[in-house]
């Protein structure tokens, strides 16, 4: 029996078309240019530190379950960061192409849309490091670029298969991941049960089945987590971070003994603190205690929690005015005179007996890094210019939402913002990386709402 000819102009024709390779040819050549400029992947403390504890089997739950799994199966097979690197650019560079392929960009257009997306100075320096927050950029991407193949496709469960590998990395990658999964979870549910009957049934099958998902990825964390050794809770640095921030709002100290030095007053405390980073709090003279290590006991657990809350509820003025000195450090253009690392870092950090990770010494990083040094006070390199351009797709992207590059818009724009918001009252930091999914999702919606033919948009 003859197979039925391809329509000239669908989808499946389009894909199959040599004029439809542009985007795996230029994906082909970003990834290359990546692997040059940064051979073989940044990697800094919490690279190391998670490195480490993949070496030596001692996951503390400070460094996510999955990011030490990825460190051992790549210490196992000898590859030291330069798999997990490689991994996070096939992931990024195969979920662009995926987009521009699946959604018919014209190769001019979608050409300039690709370098927007991946060549502007925020995203490509955030690629050249081995971090959780550039898998989870990357895992998303390539999820959301498999999402817009399976909506295209007649068959749709091999992408929609292949979606999944992607989201259950991303969202078990980082303590706050999850929420920036579920919009892309809600999205492949829709397109698994797109042929319900009845509208009403339909939207029933969405919820159960994505409540389903986020169950199993839920699951799958407690059971990563159960082989974690002596897990240490996070929210005591965040708690820490507070407090000081009050204390110096209020000039009263709001930190219980147990954390500071008797001598530590308020004067002190205020010449020391930052709010661009918990870690200044460490340069006090007389000494501050750190959250993590040792492991604080139960009864200070508990204290520290009700003196944080004792804090928020007597000054919330003073809380609030902390959270947002915060959160524009974090959103803002960067001063000089903050450390280079809440941008970037352009090392091989070593944490106890790690190998030695050769940097890269080419012509082609040094340029770039002088470049990242001219631009670090730049808007260039702060968040909020990409996260405007998210702000600028809204509109469009919702008067497109029937069509589906404006349905992809929304959810990129819906992860994003579920991932950025929470941050402006949990960042302990001012570092970019935080923001770095919520940068490259708005650019990517964006993209769909600029680059996708008017012709397929009605």
């Amino acid at each position: 029996m003859d197979r039925p000819r391809l329509q000239p102009g669908s989808a499946r024709a389009y894909a199959r078309g040599p004029h439809a390779r542009w985007p795996w040819w230029l994906a082909l050549a970003g990834c290359a240019l990546d692997l040059a400029a940064f051979w073989p992947g940044q990697v800094s403390f919490d690279a190391a530190y998670a490195w480490w504890q993949a070496r030596h089997g001692a996951t503390l739950g400070v460094t996510p379950a999955a990011f030490v799994l990825g460190w051992r199966v790549s210490d196992w097979l000898g590859a030291g960061p330069e798999l997990l690197f490689t991994a996070q650019l096939l992931l990024f560079w195969s979920g662009l192409a995926l987009l521009a392929q699946s959604l018919r960009w014209p190769a001019a257009r979608g050409a300039c849309a690709l370098a927007g997306i991946a060549l502007l100075p925020l995203p490509w320096l955030l690629r050249s490091h081995v971090w959780t927050d550039v898998g989870l950029l990357a895992a998303l991407t390539c999820a959301l670029g498999l999402l817009a193949r399976a909506q295209q496709a007649q068959r749709r469960w091999p992408w929609l298969a292949a979606a999944l590998p992607c989201l259950a990395w991303a969202a078990l990658l980082r303590h706050n991941a999850l929420p920036a999964s579920v919009p892309l979870l809600g999205y492949w549910a829709a397109l698994a049960v797109s042929g319900a009957a009845g509208c009403r049934r339909r939207w029933l099958r969405i919820v159960a089945l994505t409540g389903a998902l986020l169950l199993a990825l839920a699951g799958g964390a407690r059971v990563l987590d159960a082989g974690t050794q002596g897990r240490v809770p996070l929210w005591p640095s965040l708690a820490q971070f507070d407090l000081a921030g009050i204390s110096v709002q209020t000039q009263r100290m709001w930190l219980p003994a147990f954390m500071i030095d008797p001598r530590l007053d308020i004067a002190e405390l205020t010449r020391v603190f930052r709010p661009w980073s918990n870690l200044s709090l460490f340069d006090t003279r007389h000494g501050m205690r750190s959250p993590f290590e040792p492991p604080l006991t139960r009864a200070e657990l508990h204290e520290l929690r009700h003196a944080w809350l004792d804090a928020i509820s007597n000054h919330p003025a003073a809380w609030l005015a902390h959270r947002w000195r915060v959160t524009r450090a974090l959103v803002g253009t960067h001063r000089a005179d903050w450390p280079v690392e809440l941008s970037y870092v352009d090392a091989q950090v070593r944490y106890r007996d790690t190998p030695v990770v050769a940097p890269n010494r080419g012509w082609l990083h040094r340029l770039l890094m002088q470049a990242a040094a001219s631009l670090r006070t730049t808007p260039l390199l702060a968040a909020w210019p990409y996260l405007l351009t998210g702000l600028l797709a809204l509109a469009p992207a919702w008067r497109r939402r029937r069509h589906p590059a404006g349905r992809l818009a929304l959810v990129a724009l819906a992860s994003a913002w579920l991932l950025a918001l929470p941050l402006t009252l949990l960042a302990p930091a001012a570092e970019l990386r935080y923001l770095g999914w919520p940068c490259v999702a708005s650019l990517i919606a964006l993209a769909l709402v600029l680059a996708t033919p008017v012709r397929d948009t009605r």
